[in-house]
């Protein structure tokens, strides 16, 4: 076999493993919201210590970001991600036997934190082993398959902690995570290594790996350009992630006095719409010829769905309107992957990872902060319907994000 096709077979069974491990990623990150009600009579909690539970995952996802970013640059993602995959199937364990609060937050913070090296990793064998050119498209694959677990952690879900009870869904999800743990260690390979001659990789080894951290970071976050795809992140992807992960359905069964299962239904038009418009984002860019226009459309077009739901129908639209909402709302969330596109191009190749993770570290800051808004709001005793004011702020702050975007070509 040519060293060009060995190089192209090695980027693509570790793209592909490493996908199949981020559908966990979703399930994992949205599955409270679909067994919400099973949990809160089995463990007391009020909306606020809900919306903490939901967010253990994003506070650990978040946390080891910039950890993640440094390593996989390092020393690869191989044995980050086989590690990490032990830790979510533990994490996993411990949820299924958690009855009381504290248990429930270790586990899910376990879940995180494993779960957080398997996103920073796919795009760091994108940026390495495939031209940057083709970095947008195999970004929006990622995302299609990737939401693939967004559809299991809704309706079907919901059905299935019904039939066999919650706890024994989340055990057989920690075998899936060792599973995966085994195919990692036989199919995925570190990034193409560069000539022993290059000059690049004479430095990097003479740099120590606190020096490498500390100048990747400032190299990264001193970047003006990076800011702003930071900013998409926290808010345009953030109240999608708000809402998949907790408050969508609970929102419905108390604005609209829904069955939990219809209420599911609706829900899962976001990822319908975000199973489609992934395929779209490369459309959008040929047309609109250009990273930034795409993000302002869709994050422009987003500040206006809100504001009507919110400002217009007063955060009760009719109820046959909520599926077409959700399922518009989900293509346009979409645009948000050619922010990284556009973060790894803005970065030098060697931090592309931490770029990555600095970036998609936002995503979750911004959804426990609407999730903790959101909670604070239903605890106090505000109409449910306001909540939906939470997410148009969130959708404002994306379009301002999109508007001070600086492009620089991926090409």
């Amino acid at each position: 076999m040519q060293p060009k096709q060995r190089k192209l077979n090695y980027g693509w069974s570790s793209w592909l493993i490493l996908v199949l491990a981020f559908i966990t990623v979703f399930f994992h990150r949205l599955s409270v919201g679909s067994v919400a009600d099973e949990l809160t009579k089995e463990i007391s909690m009020n909306a606020v210590a809900l919306s903490n539970l939901t967010a253990m995952n994003y506070y650990a996802y978040a946390l080891m970001q910039i950890p993640v970013g440094v390593l996989v640059d390092r020393i690869g993602v191989r044995r980050i991600n086989f590690c990490g995959l032990l830790v979510t199937a533990a994490g996993s364990v411990l949820f299924g036997l958690a009855h009381n609060l504290e248990t429930a937050y270790l586990s899910r913070f376990l879940v995180g934190m494993g779960s957080s090296v398997i996103f920073v990793s796919i795009f760091k064998v994108q940026a390495t082993w495939f031209p940057l050119s083709r970095f947008s498209t195999l970004s929006s694959l990622t995302s299609l398959f990737g939401n693939l677990g967004s559809v299991l952690a809704l309706y079907p879900l919901t059905l299935l902690s019904l039939a066999f009870g919650w706890r024994k869904v989340f055990y057989f999800m920690a075998v899936v995570s060792l599973f995966l743990a085994l195919l990692v260690l036989l199919g995925v390979r570190d990034a193409k290594p560069k000539e022993p001659s290059s000059p690049s990789s004479e430095k990097e080894k003479s740099v120590s790996f606190m020096t490498f951290v500390k100048e990747g970071l400032t190299c990264v976050l001193k970047n003006p350009k990076t800011w702003p795809d930071i900013l998409i992140l926290f808010a345009f992807t953030g109240s999608c992630t708000t809402l998949l992960g907790l408050w969508a359905i609970p929102l419905l069964t108390k604005i609209y006095a829904l069955d939990k299962t219809i209420a599911a239904g609706y829900v899962t038009f976001i990822t319908f719409g975000i199973i489609l418009g992934s395929p779209l984002v490369n459309l959008w860019l040929r047309i609109l010829k250009g990273i930034r226009p795409v993000l302002i459309a869709g994050t422009g077009l987003n500040l206006a769905l809100w504001f009507y739901v919110a400002a217009i129908a007063h955060g009760n639209p009719p109820i046959k309107f909520w599926p077409v909402l959700f399922f518009i709302f989900g293509v346009l969330i979409m645009t948000h992957i050619l922010a990284f596109s556009n973060v790894t191009a803005v970065n030098p190749l060697n931090y592309s990872g931490m770029a990555t993770a600095v970036t998609n570290m936002a995503e979750y800051i911004g959804s426990a902060f609407a999730s903790l808004s959101i909670g604070f709001l239903l605890d106090h005793h505000f109409n449910p319907s306001t909540a939906w004011w939470v997410i148009l702020f969130m959708a404002a702050l994306g379009f301002l994000a999109a508007l001070l975007m600086k492009e620089q070509p991926a090409g």
